[in-house]
């Protein structure tokens, strides 16, 4: 037994929206640093760490949601407490 399609694809899309903000909030000290000491230009900033903050936020999202969702065996048979 498995979620819904429609609440599984909610879930994700939430998942997806929090592991990016926070990938974000992450990466911009780095950014910061990176153009403060000229190491690189804002572009090549930006299309670098939005590179990375996707890879992350797929494979955080990508590995919670992409697998079967198994239910445990006294919750489908109705003896959850």
């Amino acid at each position: 037994m498995s979620w819904p399609i429609k609440l599984r694809a909610l879930s994700f899309l939430v998942t997806m929206v929090v592991t990016v903000t926070e990938s974000v909030m992450g990466s911009i000290p780095i950014g910061l640093a990176l153009w403060y000491f000229d190491v690189a230009s804002i572009r090549t900033i930006v299309i670098a760490l939005g590179a990375a903050v996707a890879a992350i936020s797929l494979s955080i999202s990508g590995y919670s949601h992409l697998r079967r969702a198994e239910l445990p065996r006294n919750m489908v048979r109705g003896g959850a407490s």
